[in-house]
């Protein structure tokens, strides 16, 4: 049986964030997950994924971001809420508190959509041994393609500003997410349209991504085309961590007769194929800089992630991304990059 205990981090900035723990009844693993939640999420719609990764002997930590779920704030601490503050100050916290707390052999990381961008901002990242980031892309609208492209400048330039003109805060009930505070909407919004991580003051942090050197798997899906189409994710993955040994695996699920997973699907055992949560599992407890090949599960049925897995060709370092710098203009993402 698997139990949930709730806790309480404090962030240096003193917001108190809503935490749960899982793990196998009467088991104390030294091997600990941390799940990023997506924008807006909570981190009860990855309990599922928490309680399989808890049976196959993680201790595995969920958390609210600031803003969001269980780790709600005052009305004089709403200001504290950002993005960036996502990143530097709660991701920070919860790792710290892991290492303090569990002493774990090995910390690793799952994260979903903006869990995979905002990472590289906690100060402690170094602490990661590997992590797997799901649905993560590039979220500038410049990466879409067609119509969707100037639905999403859309979303970014006119519908978060007029919804922060009129209440305050950016409504997404009508997706099933959390309405986002100001300061959360306006990095969104200044994210989405800008070609780097600009802070309000203009200058961009986009270079965190280079310090990033824990071996990376990232997953991508094909019918993900609203939320992180493949050229999204591209660019992620070329343009910003480009310090990491990665692979990648994007699901052609046309091509190999599954149905789509969409944005969130990988998390839903229903729609996940069996085996794919074993096989991250697998990886997350076994990559190295050295070796972080992707092996298809043993007993496995139809497609493995381990057979879709490609390495991120490198090129090479022809520009660095600067700390503090004015926003130069990024190469196209798509050069040199590993592909099927």
């Amino acid at each position: 049986m698997v139990q949930r205990q709730q806790h309480t981090v404090v962030t240096r900035d003193g917001i108190s964030l809503a935490v749960s723990t899982y793990q196998r009844e009467g088991v104390a693993p030294r091997q600990v997950a941390l799940l990023l939640c997506a924008v807006g999420a909570r981190q009860e719609r990855y309990e599922p994924f928490a309680r399989w990764l808890a049976h196959d002997g993680w201790r595995v930590a969920t958390f609210d971001y600031r803003g969001i779920g269980g780790s709600v704030l005052e009305e004089d601490s709403r200001h504290t809420a950002s993005m960036r503050a996502w990143g530097e100050q709660d991701v920070t916290a919860v790792i710290q508190w892991a290492c303090d707390t569990f002493d774990p052999e090995r910390l690793v990381a799952v994260a979903h959509s903006i869990g995979g961008q905002i990472l590289p901002f906690a100060e402690n990242h170094e602490r990661l041994s590997a992590v797997a980031i799901v649905a993560s892309q590039r979220g500038c609208w410049r990466h879409w393609s067609g119509w969707k492209r100037y639905g999403v400048m859309l979303f970014f330039r006119l519908y978060i500003p007029l919804c922060l003109r009129l209440f305050g805060r950016v409504p997404l009930s009508f997706v099933g997410l959390d309405d986002l505070e100001r300061g959360i909407a306006e990095d969104y919004a200044r994210w989405g349209l800008a070609e780097h991580y600009l802070w309000p003051s203009g200058e961009s942090r986009s270079a965190r991504f280079s310090g990033c050197t824990f071996p990376l798997l990232a997953l991508s899906f094909e019918d993900d085309t609203f939320y992180a189409p493949k050229r999204a994710v591209q660019v992620l993955l070329h343009d910003y961590y480009v310090s990491t040994p990665a692979l990648w695996c994007h699901v052609e699920h046309t091509r190999l007769g599954l149905r789509g997973l969409g944005h969130s699907g990988f998390f839903d055992a229903r729609q996940c194929p069996e085996g794919w949560w074993r096989e991250v599992s697998g990886w997350l407890r076994t990559a190295s800089a050295s070796s972080f090949q992707l092996s298809r599960g043993e007993g496995m049925v139809g497609p493995s992630l381990g057979s879709l897995a490609v390495p991120v060709l490198r090129p090479a370092r022809g520009h660095e991304l600067d700390e503090g710098a004015a926003t130069p203009v990024l190469t196209s993402g798509l050069r040199g990059v590993g592909t099927r």
